[in-house]
């Protein structure tokens, strides 16, 4: 499924959205002001309007003055939703999950967020949790992958399994890679702007009627026409909300089947988002959120959160009967009964990839990338039991094995317990995580070592002491996704010393490696617009001819990796056909300041340029057959840095490795 095409969409329906929405507020504003110069004439005051011409003149005055005061509303409520996924989370009043939290639940609900967006591709977003809604629901908010927050009801939390949870999970995050969670921000501002309407009238309507009553004049004709106006500003702000419901319905519908389906591809079993939709239907409390603000932000709820059970035109969420059956066909129709806390879950089956493949073998399938998921699947099973308590599973020893390994970034349930525990740990802490990523800058040169050792004066011994645990190969950079979380709850001024300290570290040898150029783009891309607060950069390309230099550069750099000359103009034509850039000529191996040059370029193309090009960049990757870890590290960052959550290839290597 082409999901940046599906984003090109959701920015269309956008539009056809603000088009609908101000032919609304056209119509709201001319229904007040009609309102409006009745309620003049019944006041008396300042003028009669006895003539067409003098009504007409006041009619568009009061247009223009209702429909300027509406837009300005919905600009308000919109910017002030601009500022990130937490302003939703904080207005429905959750609790920010801290990276070191020692809470069971929230431990489990942490680790299964960072496993989904490192099967996902994309930042880790920052958690929540409502503590006080006991039903089972979810939602995912903010502007775009870099500011997104997933918030989840404490009744999830105690009536999920893991299993179930992750398949929860991953539905919010196929929202965020969609796009969706922008356009969700748009509706709940446009929806918030139209409900503002009926509570300013209820507020007209009550509170003028408890004000002085003077007797007879201006004043008494004021005191019995204010009331009526609010009645009617309560009603056509009723009408307003309705039809922002139509259209928010109308658009959240098909997204979360949608939804559904990305779910299933990113934990590759249906069982649990079915089971966890059951447990949604048979309890007490189904999936309803019982703050105040539900009714603005009910679009967002992994399934219906409001008391009210609309259906039809009005339903923002299909019935749970289809989306089950769209999961599990032969469902018998009966909903998880009698639900009890979460307490100790049984062990968990067998990955579906390992069940996969004894089918393919079966059937005879001679597949070997399949065969040796199997296998190291397999391999892994007494190490990628679920976390029940907190507690991390200790890895299994890093010695030297001859036999391929498949490095599936995929399935992170399965290789995520290969990184040490301590380097997990550490991740996870504001603090620490400075020093992990000191750590992974260190040099293999003494004499450079020894200059970076000084520049870290006291925290030397915490960073050296963090050498001891090895890295797995190609994992790197997924330590480095996992520590920017806890990075970002760094303050301003720590967040600045921690960036000089990196640079300092980085330039001890007078030179950046490609690995350090790698991770610093990672780090500054996600870290610097948090801390500064500034605007991503908007779409400046829309055409592929207009970056075709830049991707010129990047599948030069990717050839030129290669053993010869030959081989590397292969690699490069194959890079081009995908894109049907024949006109593209190979270059001689691009410098850093060039490949970033590019880099940029490419940030400020569409979404659906940026997705066709790391798909032919893995089209080229994969011509010889086999995937190097510099490979897929190049992957992942520029998937990373260009805001397209694309899991990173497979990596077949001829031996198991450890890094520094």
């Amino acid at each position: 499924m082409d999901f940046y095409r599906y984003q090109d969409q959701a920015k269309k329906l956008s539009t056809r959205l603000l088009i609908l929405f101000f032919a609304g507020l056209i119509s709201l504003s001319a229904a007040l002001t009609l309102a409006g110069l009745f309620l003049w004439q019944l006041t008396d005051q300042v003028i009669q309007i006895d003539t067409n011409s003098q009504f007409w003149h006041w009619y568009i005055i009061g247009n223009v003055a209702i429909f300027a005061a509406l837009v300005l509303i919905t600009l308000l409520k919109y910017s002030s939703l601009c500022k990130g996924g937490r302003v939703v989370a904080e207005a429905l009043g959750a609790r920010y999950v801290h990276v070191n939290t020692q809470d069971p639940g929230d431990t489990r609900l942490r680790n299964v967020v960072e496993e989904m967006a490192l099967a996902a591709g994309m930042p880790v977003p920052s958690v929540y949790v409502l503590d006080e809604e006991p039903g089972i629901n979810a939602f995912a908010a903010g502007m775009g992958i870099n500011d997104a927050v997933v918030v989840v009801t404490q009744g999830a939390i105690s009536y999920l399994t893991r299993d179930e949870l992750q398949a929860v999970v991953a539905h919010e995050f196929s929202h965020i890679q969609h796009g969706d969670i922008r356009l969700n921000q748009q509706l709940a501002a446009l929806i918030g702007s139209l409900m503002f309407l009926g509570e300013l009238g209820r507020w007209l309507s009550q509170g003028t009627g408890r004000g002085h009553h003077r007797i007879g004049g201006s004043q008494s004709k004021s005191s019995s026409a204010l009331p009526f106006f609010g009645l009617t500003l309560m009603l056509l702000g009723a009408a307003g909300t309705v039809w922002g419901k139509l259209m928010k319905s109308a658009l959240n519908r098909q997204r979360e089947f949608l939804a559904d389906a990305s779910a299933v591809q990113f934990t590759r079993y249906a069982a649990p988002l079915a089971s966890a939709l059951k447990k949604v239907g048979g309890h007490r409390y189904a999936s309803l959120i019982f703050h105040p603000q539900a009714e603005t932000f009910s679009h967002l709820f992994f399934s219906q959160g409001l008391s009210q059970n609309f259906r039809g035109w009005l339903a923002s969420h299909p019935p749970l009967q289809d989306r089950i059956r769209r999961l599990e066909p032969d469902w018998d129709g009966m909903y998880s009964s009698n639900l009890q806390p979460m307490t100790d879950e049984p062990p968990p089956p067998l990955p579906s990839a390992f069940t996969a493949a004894v089918q393919l073998k079966a059937a005879g399938s001679a597949d070997l990338a399949t065969l040796l998921l199997a296998q190291s699947t397999l391999a892994m099973t007494p190490v990628t039991a679920p976390i029940q308590t907190g507690q991390e599973k200790s890895p299994p020893p890093t010695t030297t094995d001859t036999s391929p390994v498949l490095y599936d970034m995929t399935a992170p349930s399965e290789w995520l317990p290969l990184l040490p525990e301590v380097l997990v740990k550490a991740a996870r802490s504001p603090f620490d995580a400075r020093l992990l990523l000191y750590r992974l800058v260190l040099a293999d040169e003494l004499t450079v070592r020894l200059k970076q050792r000084h520049l870290l004066g006291q925290e030397e011994a915490a960073v050296l002491a963090l050498t001891q645990h090895a890295i797995p190969c190609g994992l790197r950079l997924a330590l480095v996704e996992l520590a920017i979380p806890a990075l970002k709850e760094l303050t301003a001024t720590q967040y600045q010393a921690f960036h000089e300290m990196l640079w300092q570290l980085i330039m001890a040898d007078q030179q950046t490696s490609f690995a350090e150029w790698l991770l610093y783009r990672m780090l500054t891309h996600q870290l610097t617009p948090h801390v500064s607060h500034e605007a991503r950069q908007s779409i400046k390309y829309r055409e592929l001819q207009a970056v075709a230099p830049a991707i010129e550069q990047w599948l030069s750099y990717l050839a030129q990796q290669a053993d010869n000359a030959e081989h590397a103009s292969h690699i490069f034509a194959a890079g081009c056909a995908a894109l049907s850039l024949p006109a593209l000529s190979l270059q001689a191996l691009p410098a850093q300041e060039t490949l970033g040059n590019a880099l940029d370029q490419l940030q400020q193309s569409s979404p659906v340029i940026r997705f066709n090009f790391l798909q032919a960049l893995v089209t080229a990757i994969e011509y010889d057959g086999k995937i190097s870890v510099h490979e897929a590290e190049l992957f992942q960052m520029l998937a990373y840095c260009l805001d397209c959550p694309i899991p990173p290839p497979q990596i077949l290597s001829e031996t198991k490795k450890t890094a520094h």
